[in-house]
């Protein structure tokens, strides 16, 4: 198929096809790649999700491997447009491939505000959680969960140890002659919370670590959603470009 378009030394329609699809096969890649840091971080960085009182984080995992499926499916459609030269194909792909990256940038700004405002929504959650639902029936995941917390980051409470003071494990009786959880100790045994001295639990609270831990979990899937978005703008200057130029030449036939 040869028309004066492919005789242009920049910017002709052979050399436009075998660059889309050079860079649909890495945006393949790329898809797979977030599809599987989306898994990882579902299977890995969700311990703590039910003493949240969002779901924001939860859904932006969901969305990144929703993204990484949809990208790997949109690559193979651009792949086949390119290679065969189907305008309608690349139609198709070029919508839907701004689509995905206008939500995924706007989902990328969004993480980063949601980030920047994460301590003073975690001081107000996981204290209403802990006063709540701690040691309450029917509650038990959270319980082990929370119990889990304070343990791997050696921590007791919300802000620090007084929290579990208002606390329905506490006004309830539940707590019996313990001030704290026994998970609040430094070394973990049987009535070890009896004392509050700061040589016998650990008196700061959960927010500080809980925040590094989602901060930095939120903080990989804005980058890839910022990153995988500004590669996506990149591919639909290269479809339009592609498109123009067999649309130009079906009008020269």
């Amino acid at each position: 198929m040869g028309s004066e378009y492919d005789k242009e030394p920049c910017c002709g329609i052979s050399l436009l096809k075998y660059v889309l699809f050079i860079f649909n096969f890495f945006l393949l890649l790329a898809g797979a790649a977030v599809l599987v840091i989306g898994i990882w971080t579902l299977i890995s960085k969700t311990d703590y999700m039910d003493m949240l009182c969002t779901n924001v984080y939860y859904f932006s995992v969901i969305l990144l491997i929703v993204s990484g499926a949809l990208i790997m499916i949109l690559a193979a459609t651009g792949c086949y447009g390119a290679v065969q030269e189907v305008k309608g194909c690349l139609l198709v792909y070029f919508t839907f491939l701004l689509l995905l990256c206008i939500i995924e940038i706007a989902v990328a700004i969004f993480l980063c505000v949601f980030s920047a405002q994460l301590t003073s929504h975690l001081e107000v959650c996981l204290n209403k959680t802990l006063s709540m639902n701690y040691a309450k029936e029917g509650e038990e995941a959270f319980t082990e969960n929370f119990d889990d917390l304070q343990r791997s980051f050696k921590c007791c409470g919300s802000i620090n140890y007084t929290d579990w003071e208002t606390s329905y494990w506490n006004t309830s009786g539940l707590s019996g002659k313990l001030r704290t959880p026994e998970s609040c100790c430094k070394s973990e045994s049987e009535g070890c919370a009896i004392r509050d001295h700061p040589s016998n639990i650990n008196r700061y609270g959960c927010v500080t670590g809980l925040r590094v831990y989602l901060s930095d979990s939120l903080v990989i899937i804005m980058l890839v959603f910022l990153g995988i978005g500004l590669v996506e703008m990149i591919g639909l200057v290269f479809t339009m470009c592609l498109y123009c130029h067999l649309r130009y030449e079906a009008e020269d036939l």
